[in-house]
């Protein structure tokens, strides 16, 4: 693992955006956030099964393609204000993605329509996935357990960023329990250095 700045828990990173509305109030930080989701050094499996913004179903290995890839989940696009101002800020790590050959992708459980329908409105030059039903979320050890199956954000994830190599293997980290905190563009672009 390499050192990346911290602002309230390990392996966390702040993510500066505006003051924005919120509906509740997050839930308490958890002590432990290294242990939430793969481990560092863990392999990740490539099989995952995604869906991409026109409706078309993939895996994880098909969109790596036998490269690196970055994964940024987030909660959705249609109804939270911190993902919507992290994924509209998110161009630049993926070009620097692009230009060191590392793939980049966004996660969220949203609905294919919803993130077409987002990215396009917005002109992200990344791909969205779609994990419906968050089988993925799931996978990897990530859905934020606060919320039950009468709210809107069931199946959402904790907001996080993996760096993995070409095999799989995650090499970097970041997960957040405040939904309200995301890591900066230069801490994720700081992450590719861990490959």
């Amino acid at each position: 693992m390499f050192p990346i700045r911290r602002a309230a828990l390990a392996l966390t990173l702040a993510f500066g955006t505006a003051t924005l509305g919120v509906a509740a109030p997050p839930a308490a930080p958890v002590a432990n956030v290294a242990a939430i989701g793969p481990a560092i050094g863990s392999r990740v499996a490539m099989n995952l099964a995604l869906t991409d913004s026109q409706g078309k179903p993939t895996t994880l290995a098909r969109i790596a393609g036998g490269k690196p890839v970055m994964i940024v989940l987030f909660r959705s696009a249609a109804w939270c204000p911190y993902c919507q101002a992290q994924l509209k800020g998110l161009g630049p790590v993926a070009a620097a993605a692009q230009a060191r050959g590392v793939r980049f992708i966004a996660v969220s459980y949203d609905k294919p329509e919803t993130l077409a329908a987002f990215a396009t409105k917005q002109g992200l030059t990344y791909p969205l996935y779609s994990d419906a039903g968050s089988r993925m979320i799931d996978a990897l050890k990530l859905r934020d357990p606060q919320y039950k199956v009468e709210s809107i954000a069931f199946g959402v994830p904790y907001p996080t960023t993996l760096m993995l190599d070409s095999r799989g293997i995650v090499k970097a980290k970041s997960v957040e329990t405040d939904y309200r905190i995301r890591p900066t563009q230069a801490d994720q672009i700081a992450m590719m250095a861990a490959l």
